[in-house]
């Protein structure tokens, strides 16, 4: 097993993996319980696992994200939905209204307890040994998966977790020069800012990663100029979130 600052910076994502190699039981347990420590809003653990163990509903979630083929040949898949439930079912026990749920800071609480359970269990598994790939595509079939997994309102959909033996070496990619993302005291300015994206540009194409199609700043120059899952609007305030605004309180 691998110590964790080791892990940590030998991290990349594998997108190929060896079909039929299940995780030993108590390699998956590890897994879950480090994902379980991480910590949470007021210890809240606003998150829910849910292990994709049915090959039929596997298949399915699979055939709805033909982009991400990984979800259906890695050992170990798993969903990680932001959970205000449980705080929910509190509530009705000790008498709670429940009316800060629609906030968005109730949202952003959770989303934060569900990503931290998740980098959790991805460091755990890479310890072990394991390739792993977020599948953060899922948001695009978020309301599927509502359905296929039953999950009730105040939940959502975050990220899916593949979990497996790589079938192929992958790369450590570089990343953005440390002065575009770290700071002391107060946030760096644009010069800085714009001087460090240009010359990672530079970097990631010198890099020649296949799966990527446009420079970096043209990359998210065309994602942010539209909205990615426009269906999610709607559908947070169906499942209780961003159901309030300022005006309301």
């Amino acid at each position: 097993m691998k110590n964790a600052v080791e892990t940590i910076k030998n991290h990349r994502t594998y997108r190929h993996f060896k079909s039929g190699s299940a995780l030993p039981e108590e390699h998956l347990q590890t897994i879950i319980d480090c994902a379980r420590q991480a910590p949470s809003w007021m210890n809240g653990q606003h998150y829910t696992i849910i292990n994709i163990t049915s090959p039929e509903l596997r298949a399915k979630i699979t055939a709805l994200q033909p982009a991400n083929p990984q979800i259906g040949t890695c050992s170990t898949y798993l969903v990680f939905v932001a959970d205000l439930h449980r705080a929910d079912l509190s509530g009705r026990a000790c008498g709670g209204t429940f009316s800060a749920a629609g906030e968005p800071d109730s949202l952003i609480t959770a989303v934060t307890d569900t990503a931290l359970a998740a980098q959790n269990a991805v460091i755990a598994a890479e310890s072990l040994g394991y390739a792993t790939c977020y599948t953060g595509g899922i948001r695009n079939i978020a309301a599927e998966l509502i359905e296929l997994l039953k999950l009730p309102k105040n939940t959502f959909p975050i990220v899916g977790l593949c979990i497996g033996i790589p079938d192929t070496d992958m790369r450590i990619k570089p990343r953005l020069p440390e002065s575009a993302v770290y700071a002391e005291n107060e946030y760096p300015c644009d010069q800085t800012l714009s001087d460090g994206l240009e010359q990672y540009e530079r970097t990631m194409t010198a890099f020649g990663e296949a799966r990527e199609k446009f420079p970096f700043r043209e990359k998210f120059a065309r994602y942010y100029s539209s909205t990615y899952a426009p269906k999610n609007i709607p559908l947070l305030q169906q499942q209780g979130w961003l159901t309030k605004t300022v005006s309301d309180n």
